[in-house]
């Protein structure tokens, strides 16, 4: 467990050390997040009640920080794993610390778009 707590140790390390470890930790909070959305999607087995119980959870305007949250994991993700495909390919591998800044750029972008445009939606 002290290895995971490692990734966020930011003193002494470059930046694409830190990018990986954003990717990882991103990789991992998505993948706790399908689970959860999966198990919402099957409880409508155990009965219709149940599940418009969850539901009527998730579309409250205090869980909206949450799913803004999983926007920003979900776009940089999404964008650093474009920029590592990149790499892998052996584009653009010279200038990989200028890549990660666009990469990081372009997640604060399309972030607080999809920020906004849930806030102009549902809160009203």
């Amino acid at each position: 467990m002290e290895r995971v707590w490692k990734w966020f140790a930011i003193r002494g390390r470059s930046v694409n050390s830190i990018a990986y470890s954003f990717h990882r930790i991103t990789g991992i909070v998505l993948l706790i997040y399908l689970i959860l959305h999966l198990g919402f999607l099957t409880s409508l087995r155990f009965g219709e009640s149940l599940y418009t119980a969850f539901i009527s959870t998730t579309v409250k305007p205090e869980t909206l920080p949450l799913d803004s949250l999983l926007f920003l994991a979900t776009f940089y993700h999404a964008f650093n794993g474009f920029r590592v495909v990149l790499n892998e390919f052996g584009l653009f591998y010279e200038v990989r610390r200028a890549l990660i800044y666009l990469m990081t750029l372009l997640t604060l972008i399309f972030w607080i778009y999809s920020t906004y445009l849930m806030y102009t939606y549902v809160v009203r």
